[in-house]
């Protein structure tokens, strides 16, 4: 294999790091679950079946085992609201607004690779965005790019945002917090979860405007007394 591609697509990086969503129970779809069809697509490349359902590429144990070494790509690379240090990758000029997991898959299949398609996990800047897509950048025997002419991620990036753009589809269920704080994506709070109707935090509690309890009844007590005095003259 040519050291030249091993190193390229074997280059750590922070951004291929697993980040699962909630496990149980969850509402997202996972590997083997029912999920909604493709929506019919226009494309020269040979590998893809118009209609083909996401079904097909969510990842199975064989699958990551196969694309272990695979580019992964987030929906964050590709969003216009995010700046080069918030995460964006691609061009402002090439963004688009609200990318999502299932737009980012059709596009990398319209785009000619082999995809592996990860629903549950999410990106750790991103965490109510889930969805991730494995790709095929390089063959594993001969160490070339599957699709000639696009040799690294930074041209793999600038290939896919220009199918995104035509790709409209439904997103997955964006995660709750409560969801993000039980998988412990999301360290708990002091103050999350605390009784609102506790004294300790009610906003009209003496205690909580920083008054001891003593100066509350010295206070209570000297105005009965002035209520008292009026009342006598």
């Amino acid at each position: 294999m040519s050291s030249r591609y091993t190193t390229t697509i074997e280059e750590l990086d922070v951004d291929d790091m697993d980040f699962p969503l909630p496990e149980a129970p969850t509402p997202y779809p996972v590997a083997r679950a029912p999920s909604p069809p493709l929506p019919a697509v226009s494309s020269a490349s040979p590998g893809i079946r118009i209609g083909q359902s996401l079904r097909a590429a969510e990842a199975t144990s064989a699958d990551m085992s196969r694309s272990k070494k695979w580019v992964c790509l987030y929906p964050l690379y590709f969003d216009k609201s995010r700046s080069l240090d918030g995460g964006r990758k691609v061009s402002l000029a090439l963004a688009i607004y609200a990318p999502h997991g299932r737009q980012l898959l059709v596009a990398a299949k319209k785009a000619g690779f082999d995809v592996v398609y990860e629903p549950g996990k999410t990106h750790p800047r991103d965490f109510f965005n889930p969805g991730r897509v494995r790709v095929r950048l390089f063959d594993e025997t001969s160490g070339r790019p599957v699709r000639p002419g696009v040799e690294s991620r930074k041209k793999l990036l600038d290939v896919v945002v220009r199918e995104m753009a035509g790709v409209v589809m439904e997103r997955e269920r964006e995660p709750t917090l409560q969801d993000l704080i039980d998988s412990g994506a999301m360290p708990m709070l002091p103050g999350m979860g605390m009784d609102e109707e506790s004294p300790a935090m009610s906003p009209t509690s003496p205690v909580s405007a920083g008054k001891s309890p003593a100066a509350v009844s010295k206070k209570a007590a000297k105005k009965k007394g002035k209520g008292k005095a009026k009342n006598l003259v």
